[in-house]
This record gives C-alpha cells, structure tokens and sequence, in this order.
C-alpha cells in the first residue's frame, strides 16, 4: 500500500477534500483507497499532534488532556496501534490518504518532520507528500479569518506580521523541510493557480472514480468583515469575551475582506526571492503560478471597517458573556445534541 500525506495550506479547498473524502470511506474502499476515521477527526490532526512533544503541544492537545510526558507517550503509541488496526482490515488497498492542514501549521522542524516519517514508513511501500501552495496575500487573508473565528483581532498589525522569515509563508523553507526529510522525489508541489481543485487532479492522479461518488461540496469558512470587526470590538473591550467560532460560521457572509491592491502587492513582494527560489528547484512549479490574481484585487479595500471605533464595545461584551453563560447552562442540562 502507498500513502499520500497530503499538506493543505490555507485556502486550498482542504476542508471541503476532506469533508468529501471522510463521507465516502466505505464508497472509496470499495475502489481500494483508505482515508483512515480513526485518527483525530475528518482532518487527521492526530497525525500532526503525533510530532508535537511536550514543549510545542498546542491547545488540540490540552484539549485532549496531554498534560504530561508519560501522556503524550500513551497518545504516540494509541496513534500508531489506531492506524496499524486500520490499514490491517484494508490490507489489500492501493493508496491510503492521509490529509492534515496542521501539518503545514503546527510543524516547523525536521526533528517534527522525521517523526512524521518514522511513523507511517514502517507501514507503507512508498510515501508520497503532496503541498497545495498558493500566493502568500491569499493565504494571510485566509488566515485572518481563521484567527478572527477564535477571538484574535484582525487589523493592519497582522498583515504587518506577514514575513518572510516565517516557514508558514516562507514555501522555499516549508517546501525543503518536507523535501530533506522523505526526498526531493518524493514531495510534489500543486500551484492552486493551475490546479484549484486538489480532489480532481488526485482522482485523476491515482485513478478514482469520482463519478460513483456524491458531488463534493465548498467549504467556505471565511468570515463577513464586519463580523471580524465584531470580534475585534470584543478583543478591545477588555473584558475576554468570545463568541463561539461555530456560531460565527453561522452567522452570513455578505462582504468578505479585500485588501486594496497596494498593499496586497506590498505583502506579496515580500515573498518574491523565496518564491522564485524554490520555483528554480522544482519541475513541477513554473514562473507566475504564486502570483495572484490582482485583477481581484480594488483599488480601495475594506480593511478600514476593522479599525472602527466601536463605542458599546462593554455592552457587546457583557451581552456576550450573558449568552455564553445561557448557553453554558442549557449545555450542562442537555449535553448531547437533541438531547
């Protein structure tokens, strides 16, 4: 059996692969393809915890109550007999995927890297990683959305923080993190410019049939301007307040964040020498696929909504506690959904 570790970077469609792949399991064993249930979630997190040690846990971790070294040792070795088990009762598959965004945002060294390996090589034939990269501007507006959705307050500072040394914008070092640890012939760059949809050039790639398979569908998580706004009037009242991020995806999407072209192309330009860098190395990667489109781009953004003032920020707030507590409340009486 192969394995594919797929590296879902910000606003490539990840979310709605793997949504798609996680609601067809059994449809894609019967074509002898195996997306493991078992290990963390539709996203497989459980693979990227797995080279976290005690030192880098990040909050999925606390949340699963690894606190201790002797923890995360029992966590490593239930990941590893998860995984096993499962690819035991599909023993005669051809591929398994493995897909994890986390994996391009919680690891950053090759000790991490190798752990990765170390794991899944004594399992498979062959191990192959696939890294959906686009443009830098598109992947930092992507992210500010994410960081909003978890109460982080979104301004001019965050884009400002967008550098070139980081190895999450930085797809020379992240790209060569990866290509030093499994070999520059085992990892495979997909500009999203020429290929959007990671699904479709998979399918075609390892010969599945997506047309036995319901039609996926987008995930789009970004968040309304003025609903990140929201946010950064409770981050700047003070009082540490947060609307749960499952309420916010709720809530519609009528204006999304557009940054003016100046300082789009001012973010984007900070990235050209690593992009051109890593573009030189790789067959699979040509001049122009890490741009972005500027025609999206306006003259004028919007990001000035995000700077507003807002003066019953308190009030929001203490409203927002208000609920939280109800909802607190009706969670203890009735912890399970219909309940």
């Amino acid at each position: 059996m192969r394995a594919i570790l797929h590296i879902g970077t910000e606003k490539t469609g990840t979310t709605s692969s793997q949504n798609f792949l996680h609601e067809n399991r059994t449809r894609l064993l019967s074509q002898d393809i195996v997306y493991p249930s078992n290990l963390g979630g539709i996203n497989h997190r459980f693979i990227a915890s797995y080279a976290l040690q005690l030192d880098t846990a990040d909050e999925s971790m606390r949340a699963m109550g690894l606190h201790t070294q002797q923890q995360i040792d029992n966590f490593h070795s239930d990941t590893e007999a998860r995984l096993t088990e499962q690819l035991t009762a599909a023993s005669t598959a051809r591929y398994c995927i493995i897909s994890s965004e986390h994996l391009h945002s919680r690891l950053r060294t090759e000790e991490q890297v190798l752990s990765i390996k170390q794991l899944l090589a004594p399992l498979f034939e062959d191990i192959e990683v696939h890294i959906h990269l686009r443009p830098q501007v598109d992947v930092a507006i992507s992210l500010a959305s994410t960081q909003s959705r978890v109460g982080g307050r979104i301004g001019e500072a965050f884009f400002q923080s967008v550098r070139a040394d980081q190895i999450y914008y930085n797809y020379d070092r992240l790209v060569g993190l990866w290509e030093g640890v499994f070999g520059v012939e085992n990892v495979r760059c997909l500009a999203f410019k020429e290929t959007p949809s990671y699904l479709d050039w998979l399918a075609q790639y390892i010969g599945l049939d997506l047309k036995s398979l319901p039609t996926p569908k987008r995930t789009n998580e970004a968040l309304d301007v003025n609903v990140m706004a929201l946010v950064n009037a409770l981050v700047d009242s003070g009082k540490q307040q947060r609307v749960d991020f499952r309420v916010l995806d709720r809530l519609p999407v009528s204006e999304k964040l557009t940054l003016d072209q100046k300082f789009a192309r001012q973010i984007q330009h900070r990235f050209e020498e690593s992009n051109r860098s890593l573009i030189s190395r790789r067959d699979d990667l040509r001049e122009g696929q890490l741009q972005p489109n500027w025609g999206k781009f306006p003259e004028t953004g919007n990001t000035a909504v995000l700077e507003q003032k807002c003066n019953f920020a308190g009030a929001l707030s203490d409203l927002v506690s208000h609920y939280n507590n109800v909802i607190a409340e009706l969670t203890k009486k009735s912890p399970h959904p219909g309940g």
